[in-house]
């Protein structure tokens, strides 16, 4: 998969969740965030989700460790949804 499109299916499963996808603004490949990805809550324009441990630096996500936090998050919530008797597929 090409990486604009799978950065494009990551930004829409992640808006789904209730979250923004944002990509470093970075243009000087020397900087420690170029390239990098962060995950934002976007009723709370806060952090949601960047590399553990890494305080300096919030673009520190790469596509697969996006995708592999949102997949991580899939199954947690259908796994609450079951849990209490909703189905995913409805919402409340």
């Amino acid at each position: 998969m090409l990486p604009r499109s799978k950065e494009n299916r990551l930004r829409r499963t992640a808006r789904r969740m209730g979250l923004r996808l944002e990509k470093s603004r970075a243009r000087d490949p020397h900087d420690v965030t170029f390239g990098g990805y962060m995950l934002i809550y976007i009723e709370r324009n806060a952090i949601a989700y960047c590399a553990a441990g890494n305080k300096r630096h919030d673009y520190s996500l790469t596509l697969d460790g996006v995708e592999a936090y949102l997949k991580r998050r899939e199954r947690e919530e259908t796994r609450r949804n079951r849990g209490s008797g909703l189905s995913s597929g409805h919402p409340m």
